[in-house]
């Protein structure tokens, strides 16, 4: 009896210790979370609404009523979404077939998937521009095709990495029960093995078109006059001088309005399907 009794006082002790200890390990994470996430997000909210000398809230506002600003804007959503689409075109099917490959094929697969994100950012964006440079007259390559490819090249194993993730873990059952029901690989695709990866596609579609929309890199270094094809990252540099409070407050103001833009389109990405499979109820696997 009494070792029972121990046993069971042991066991409680280890229960309420457990939640100190979770909290103790959440202490970086959250200390990380407000220096470097929320505490920006405030001081761009406070420097986009601060009245400055001389100067209403609404004047500093007047560079998002401009249609250049909203050109732009647009000019990167869309670059951003079909750079988006193109990445899942080419990375869904090198996920899948990493994932049902044997040991060799799919390390050699993923070094070279992977190995590319070693190299400086700037840099591989400056070799891509040299090398079509060689190629073609680099008048055109200034365009948005080439800014594009720019994206895919660059942003790609974003899109593969989350999709590998899901698709090595799923189980062979489910594609011969698909078989079975007379699928033809096409259909399985479209009906069992995107379903259930939809949400490694929603977080590599997400990435992909923050970072090609909000890019610095793709109309600086790979365009050879980037200024006729500027994305709203680069128009958010041109205003980024700390030391002119004028500039700062302007790109407070692009910052706040592209983050909104960016939220409502991430509502769209991750809502749409969400309610869809709620309505199908089963439609979609876990």
């Amino acid at each position: 009896m009494l070792m029972k009794a121990n046993n069971k006082t042991k066991s409680t002790k280890k229960i309420s210790s457990a939640p100190k200890w979770q909290i103790a390990l959440l202490i970086p994470y959250l200390v990380f979370s407000v220096i470097f996430i929320i505490l920006p997000i405030f001081l761009i909210l406070y420097y986009g609404f601060k009245p400055l000398d001389g100067q209403k809230v609404s004047e500093t506002w007047e560079i998002v009523g401009k249609a250049s600003t909203w050109r732009i804007m647009f000019r990167s959503l869309w670059t951003g979404l079909i750079a988006a689409i193109i990445s899942f075109m080419i990375g869904f099917p090198y996920a899948y077939i990493l994932s049902r490959s044997k040991s060799v094929v799919k390390i050699l697969g993923l070094s070279l998937i992977l190995s590319p994100m070693v190299i400086f950012t700037i840099s591989k964006a400056l070799a891509v521009r040299g090398l079509f440079s060689a190629m073609f007259d680099e008048n055109k390559l200034n365009n948005s095709a080439f800014m594009i490819f720019g994206m895919v090249y660059l942003y790609l194993p974003f899109m593969v990495m989350p999709l590998y993730q899901i698709l090595k873990d799923m189980p062979n059952n489910i594609i011969e029960a698909s078989q079975d029901l007379g699928y033809s690989k096409f259909k399985t695709a479209l009906k069992v093995i995107i379903p259930y990866c939809y949400k490694g596609i929603l977080s590599g579609f997400s990435i992909i078109l923050m970072m090609s929309s909000t890019s610095i890199i793709i109309a600086d270094k790979m365009l050879p006059n980037g200024s006729q094809n500027q994305l709203i990252g680069n128009l958010i540099n041109q205003f980024a001088n700390t030391s002119n409070p004028f500039d700062l407050a302007t790109s407070s103001t692009l910052v706040i309005v592209t983050m909104l833009i960016l939220m409502a389109l991430y509502g769209l990405i991750y809502g749409i399907p969400y309610i869809i499979s709620k309505k199908r109820q089963g439609g979609v696997y876990e």
